[in-house]
This record gives structure tokens, sequence and C-alpha cells, in this order.
């Protein structure tokens, strides 16, 4: 059971610069940035499948999960 992490931006750095990664479905989101050492609230917006969720939603299998950074600026 797969799901595909695209990040987006600055994001893609975490998993070497590559467009997307496949990890293992069942964990929260929260648990899978940690997982690929990015912490979690350098995240302002997660997507699944297109629909915005909480870091703490749990992965299914065919997910795909877009991470997008915070932006600051000024």
């Amino acid at each position: 059971m797969t799901v595909v992490l695209r990040p987006i931006g600055m994001l893609k750095d975490y998993i070497g610069g590559q467009k997307e990664i496949t990890v293992e479905a069942g964990l929260t989101i929260r648990e899978t940035m940690l997982s690929i050492n990015m912490p979690p609230e350098i995240a302002a917006l997660v997507l699944v499948n297109d629909e915005q969720q909480s870091k703490d939603y749990v992965l299914q299998d065919g997910d795909i999960l877009r991470l997008m950074a915070v932006v600051g600026g000024g």
C-alpha cells in the first residue's frame, strides 16, 4: 500500500529535489513527514487527492499527498 508524496517548491529539498516519491500508507500525514525528516510545522497547506486535510489524516492506499510550505515575505 503506497501513497504518492508531491512536495511543492522548497519542500522538494526534503526528498532530494525529486518531483515525487512513494511512501507507505497507514500513517498520518504528520508521521509521514517526520519519517522523511520534514518538520510538520513547515507545511502550511496539505492536500490529499486535491482536498485540504489536517496533518492527522491517515493516508490510504492510492492517495496523492501534496504539501506546500509556509511562505514569508515583507
